[in-house]
């Protein structure tokens, strides 16, 4: 309780000495600013303070390591501090200043002017950390919204005879405490504090994280850029690697790589969308300063949608200096497809989200739609990583359509574990809201697409969800049955179609390829399933099957294929099913195993009823033996040849079908 007062009798002193009243003190983090930042100068004010335990890094003894303008310059230099004409005080390439990057992304609406607060040593002639009165582990442990730091720094500045002044709209603090970054408790990177004026970061940042490191480097301007963003009042996003508003992103590594994202940019004056009425089709073109972004409103109040094109293999000037943009291709652009296949975009479509329904609190209801539909940008679902940006559109999985029937998840509710789901791809709970990528042109780095404020029907039908097999018992048959979710669209429910397509192989023949697609329904675009009842499952065979379909609506338009379902060899299917499926040419295949001893199967296909001659021979030419020899119905087939009486060596195996005829070599080695 003492310690209590007294803090917050600190912090009514501080809110006197800072121009401030009571209650003007804000203890929320992402507190909500309409302020717009147009031609403005903000004067960004650092002061450094260490702890009992844990003090600034030094060269040796007691002699700072970073000067006076390492932090300046970090903070408010001018195309200056930027690889490679230079370098962190660590040796670190990095992307230009924290005032680089919102002259950036501002589009030269913000200009950063830093100032070191500290005292200059007279010895070293370097900045006179300030040391507080308790140690470093004593402020991680106090809770989040303390604050104990804060309030300690700016009381032992003031008896430093250090004058913080007036800290308001344009006057800014940034407290720098010594040593590695702490998650979590009192000395978690922290906005917002004092009137949304004031946020606190680490001398070092590096992983581990939590404790000192030998190997910590002096802090990138990743997290400052977000943390200084929150006293500008912009609020967390969900974006992954393609938004430094994303809660918990790394942003690369803290470089700064990724930009800011458009809902904040917007809010901040800083870009003006175009806003899309009826339909309307246009080239998305990509530009890291003047983005081209577009708005689509919702028909629920609040709601809306903006559409830009991104790409990540571009480079910036920064200065004289061109450097890799914030959008690089070293962070931000890795997905994972959903074979687990590594995919790195060189280009793609961001669609975010915003609402304002539900309880607006950071990221929680704004942020990107992943076209993958993962909720927590994680591959599998739920399992973190560094890389996995989610998918954009169209995608690792070719996704080229947004609309109110794209997902059937609920975008507002807590399945499969999630939070919130606002970040599944679709646009409920606004009903007239669509989107289609017509064309790629990576030569041109721009998509064509078409934005629908207005009948999202009119656009391709979205791809097929939530595909399965199963094996249905109908009667004395066993039959694969496929489901999915319907597709909901008012043109392909009614008057339209799913188009179902089925292929096999024969796994008893090594490396046998995949039949070609073939077309084996078209029902009822209402339809949610479908049996296929000219396969059959039994004890005997060995055919393997894989089905697709895609929707096709009324104005004959195909959504994309729904992922590919099998029916693996067990169960088996038996001849009746084969039957539908005979081969489409005469085959003899290669003996398998080869060599072999003493004995090797040899198989073979007839695409019709013929007579079948097998016959071997060895290298002169000689008949070894007739393995076939008489009429066959269409089908596959195979025979064993038994080569105990033969001796080693190379010897040719002939079929001759009808007018058709084939030979092979095996090789018998004992």
């Amino acid at each position: 309780m003492k310690k209590n007062l007294t803090i917050l009798f600190v912090m009514i002193l501080v809110s006197f000495t800072l121009g401030f009243s009571q209650e003007e003190i804000c203890l929320v983090e992402g507190s909500s600013t309409t302020t717009q930042y147009i031609n403005s100068t903000i004067n960004l004010k650092i002061l450094l303070v260490q702890f009992t335990d844990v003090k600034c890094k030094k060269v040796s003894g007691n002699n700072p390591k970073y000067t006076e303008a390492n932090f300046e310059e970090m903070f408010g230099s001018d195309g200056i501090y930027v690889s490679p004409v230079r370098y962190t005080p660590d040796g670190d390439a990095v992307y230009g200043s924290m005032n680089d990057y919102f002259r950036k992304m501002s589009s030269g609406n913000v200009v950063i002017n830093a100032t070191l607060l500290n005292e200059i040593d007279d010895v070293f002639m370097k900045p006179a950390w300030i040391t507080l009165g308790n140690s470093k582990s004593y402020y991680h442990a106090t809770s989040y919204l303390d604050q104990t730091l804060i309030t300690d720094a700016l009381a032992a500045a003031s008896s430093a005879g250090i004058s913080v002044g007036t800290l308001d709209t344009y006057n800014k603090l940034v407290i720098i405490y010594a040593g590695n970054r702490y998650n979590g408790g009192g000395l978690n990177p922290y906005a917002n504090y004092l009137g949304g004026t004031t946020y606190i970061m680490s001398e070092r940042e590096d992983r581990p994280m939590d404790q000192e490191n030998s190997t910590d480097k002096f802090t990138r301007i990743g997290t400052h850029c977000h943390e200084f963003a929150h006293t500008l009042g912009i609020k967390h996003s969900s974006g992954s690697r393609a938004d430094i508003m994303e809660a918990g992103n790394r942003n690369g590594n803290w470089a700064a790589p990724a930009p800011l994202n458009p809902i904040a940019r917007m809010a901040k004056g800083w870009l003006t969308p175009t806003t899309i009425s009826g339909q309307q089709q246009f080239d998305l073109y990509y530009s890291l300063t003047a983005p081209q972004v577009f708005r689509i409103n919702g028909n629920v109040s609040g709601e809306y949608f903006l559409i830009e094109n991104r790409k990540f293999d571009q480079n910036m000037m920064i200065g004289s200096t061109s450097i890799p943009d914030y959008n690089s291709s070293a962070f931000m652009p890795i997905a994972h497809s959903q074979s687990s296949t590594n995919v790195v975009f060189s280009q793609g479509v961001l669609v975010w989200r915003v609402t304002y329904n539900y309880p607006y609190y950071n990221y929680e209801d704004n942020g990107l739609i992943y076209a993958s539909g993962r909720y927590n940008k994680t591959f599998p679902e739920n399992i973190p990583t560094e890389t996995d940006a989610g998918d954009l559109f169209p995608g690792a999985a070719g996704i080229k359509v947004l609309s109110p029937w794209s997902d059937s998840r609920n975008p507002y509710g807590t399945s499969s574990g999630a939070p919130n789901n606002v970040f599944v791809p679709n646009t409920k709970s606004s009903t007239n809201v669509g989107m289609e990528v017509l064309s790629e042109n990576s030569s041109s780095g721009y998509f064509t697409v078409k934005m629908y404020q207005s009948s999202p029907q009119d656009a391709s039908p979205s791809k097929p969800q939530n595909i399965a097999i199963e094996v249905y018992q109908n009667g004395g048959d066993n039959n694969p049955k496929i489901t999915w979710t319907t597709a909901g669209e008012p043109d392909v429910t009614t008057g339209g179609y799913v188009v179902i397509e089925r292929r096999m192989r024969d796994t008893r023949i090594q490396n046998d390829p995949w039949s070609a697609w073939s077309t084996i329904a078209t029902i009822s675009g209402s339809s949610s399933y479908y049996i296929d009842q000219a396969i059959t499952s039994a004890g005997s065979g060995a055919f393997s099957l894989q089905y697709r379909f895609r929707f096709k609506d009324s104005q004959n338009k195909f959504s994309e294929y729904s992922d590919i379902v099998n029916m693996s060899a067990s169960p088996y299917f038996d001849k009746r099913g084969i039957a539908d499926i005979a081969p489409t040419n005469y085959s003899l295949k290669q003996n398998f195993p080869n060599p072999f001893n003493p004995s090797t199967t040899i198989k073979y296909e007839l695409p019709e009823d013929d007579n079948v001659v097998i016959k071997v021979y060895n290298l002169l030419g000689s008949e070894v033996t007739t393995l076939v020899n008489g009429f066959k119905s269409a089908g596959y087939y195979e025979v064993n040849f038994n080569a105990s009486s033969l001796s080693s060596g190379m010897y040719i195996y002939r079929l001759t079908a009808g007018k058709y005829s084939e030979i092979r070599k095996m090789m018998l080695m004992k």
